[in-house]
């Protein structure tokens, strides 16, 4: 399981620069200050900054526990207006409402927090696909058919579903299906419905987002803290190519200083991502349709 938070950072590193600094906890700051004081960055080389970078407030301190202080919301991003690196001082471009607490963590991103990593983040995640298996308890509609996307509202292309089972746990056997689309709506047709729904099982690709803090999900993440069971190597990669497609310019900057990979090298990575974490080939032998011996003896 990961977190959103950690899935950010993930897509932040391969989306241009990216690191973090804590607020010095010896050098105090007041309510209207608009920087940030930082030993790790302090420096004598004439190296680049985290000028014209966003400064990015989770709440958090060095050590991974909440801020004791106040925090509010409204202080969460900043843009960085200029640096002096002999002090480690971070100019931001406008007052917080409250002031960075001693050794309150930051993290210094290309992309805007929100508006472009995050919206990277989430489309990445529509990318992502896992199998997922479960019971059919879908609504039966006239003809016998069964509404899947009825109870699962991310299911939605016919080819998520990869296999239909009958029985109880232990005596599984497989069953012809033919999952079709009405409506907007996925079904199995062929009079399923006439097979008690509850007998039922399914095998389908899940989308990642519709898995969040191990529960099932209609909106996706939206807390730094949600989890997500997807591999962070596949997510991140998603997030990146999705970035390129989002946000070229930006993405055409970072790329053209070599602070990410190209395009190319994104879309790439993805692609091999995605072979290794992605929807497997299917590997199943059985027959289209049912069929039976004839009885032999008594």
């Amino acid at each position: 399981m990961i977190t959103l938070a950690v899935l950010d950072q993930a897509v932040a590193r391969r989306t241009g620069p990216f690191f973090q600094a804590a607020q010095d906890s010896s050098v105090p700051t007041t309510s209207t200050t608009i920087a940030a004081y930082m030993p790790t960055l302090k420096t004598s080389a004439l190296l680049g900054g985290p000028e014209n970078l966003w400064l990015l407030r989770r709440g958090l301190l060095a050590d991974g526990t909440p801020v004791t202080g106040a925090f509010d919301p409204i202080d969460r991003i900043r843009m960085v207006q200029s640096f002096d690196s002999s002090a480690g001082r971070v100019v931001v471009d406008r007052n917080w409402r409250y002031p960075m607490q001693p050794n309150e963590l930051a993290d210094f991103t290309h992309l805007h927090p929100q508006q472009e990593l995050r919206t990277s983040v989430l489309a990445g995640l529509r990318r992502c696909f896992m199998p997922d298996r479960g019971q059919i308890n879908g609504t039966v509609t006239t003809w016998g058919d069964i509404d899947l996307t009825a109870d699962l509202p991310w299911l939605l292309h016919p080819a998520q579903v990869l296999r239909v089972q009958a029985g109880y746990p232990g005596a599984y056997y497989d069953v012809p299906f033919e999952p079709v689309t009405q409506a907007g709506h996925v079904l199995l047709a062929g009079g399923m419905g006439y097979v008690a729904p509850g007998a039922l099982w399914m095998t389908a690709l899940r989308p990642a987002w519709s898995w969040v803090n191990e529960a099932e999900s209609t909106s996706g993440p939206t807390a730094d803290s949600d989890t997500l069971d997807v591999d962070l190597d596949y997510a991140a990669a998603a997030g990146h190519i999705e970035a390129w497609h989002l946000f070229p310019s930006h993405m055409f900057a970072a790329a053209a200083g070599n602070l990410q990979a190209s395009q190319k090298d994104a879309a790439a990575e993805f692609t091999r991502q995605a072979l290794i974490w992605g929807p497997p080939p299917d590997r199943k032998v059985a027959f289209s349709q049912p069929f039976f011996l004839p009885r032999v003896g008594f």
